[in-house]
């Protein structure tokens, strides 16, 4: 394992590794385990490393109200929660993440991953993010997001790297297609 250098207290740390080695490789069968077992425990969340860039842009703090647009499958939605339960001087923060997604099925993901990291600050909403409703506080006041993270829908030609499978698929026209979606959700 090599340390990730920009993550604040040594907390990320990547693996020279494909997530083929890991699960067909008997040499680390038994850090497969460890990984699975740390994962669905909560105790660890595996992502790509650029992945982890935004939540940290954003210097979440515990008081601060965020909004994870297209947050599912939820990896940048727990990188704000830990942010937010990061003060240890605080027991419970008064900040929050919503984290949404318009795909009802990838919503039961964000359930899955708010439940494993056990946080009474989260919610998960199932709207469009380009047509996102005002939510209100308990005095009738739209909430105003100190933070807001919005991972919009793409072509994923930036993991053209790791998966091969998406130059068969990619098309000018599917790039282009996509531009007014993002356009609606920023």
């Amino acid at each position: 394992p090599k340390c990730l250098n920009f993550y604040p207290q040594e907390l990320a740390w990547q693996l020279d590794l494909t997530r083929k080695d890991i699960r067909r490789n008997e040499k680390v069968f038994r850090l497969h385990n460890f990984l699975q077992t740390e994962t669905v425990s909560g105790n660890i969340s595996r992502q790509e490393a650029v992945s982890m860039l935004p939540p940290l842009v954003l210097d979440v703090k515990s008081h601060h109200k965020c909004i994870d647009l297209c947050a599912s499958p939820g990896s940048k939605t727990a990188q704000i929660i830990e942010a937010l339960h990061s003060d240890e001087t605080v027991k419970i923060p008064t900040g929050f993440v919503i984290a949404n997604d318009i795909d009802n099925k990838r919503c039961y993901m964000l359930v899955h991953q708010a439940k494993r990291l056990n946080s009474p600050n989260i919610i998960v909403s199932n709207a469009d993010a380009s047509r996102y409703p005002n939510l209100f506080d308990k005095d009738g006041k739209i909430i105003k997001y100190d933070r807001i993270l919005a991972d919009v829908p793409c072509t994923g030609d930036g993991t053209l790297r790791k998966n091969i499978e998406i130059w068969k698929k990619w098309t000018q026209a599917n790039a282009i297609g996509l531009h007014g979606v993002q356009f609606r959700i920023a």
